[in-house]
């Protein structure tokens, strides 16, 4: 998941539309099958569903000047699956330095903080 360097040139490299995550998801995927543990293959949807439970996605919807912000744990119940309700996907910031960023100072520089 670690931003492409055409990504990073754009400043678009932790926030994706839907289609752009599962397109993301997809080239990941081309590498070899994901499995979950009772030996089921996870498509597209099912790995975005499963960072989002993770917490190393978030749901993001910039309205105006103010972000707002979804994590599963608020809202679990919305769908047992993976859904599109009109918000934008962003790396939780927590996971970026995992992502091993050429610089650190991209990091906050990328970053867009609510007030």
């Amino acid at each position: 998941m670690k931003p492409s360097r055409k990504e990073r040139t754009a400043k678009e490299g932790y926030v994706y539309k839907t289609d752009e995550l599962l397109g993301k998801i997809k080239n990941i995927s081309q590498m070899g099958d994901f499995r979950f543990s009772n030996g089921r293959e996870a498509s597209k949807k099912d790995l975005a569903a499963f960072m989002y439970k993770i917490n190393f996605l978030t749901a993001r919807k910039e309205t105006g000047e103010r972000i707002e912000r979804k994590y599963f744990e608020e809202n679990r119940y919305l769908s047992r699956g993976f859904a599109d309700f009109g918000f934008d996907w962003e790396i939780h910031p927590a996971y970026r330095w995992a992502l091993q960023p050429d610089d650190f100072g991209d990091i906050y520089r990328s970053l867009k903080l609510n007030e």
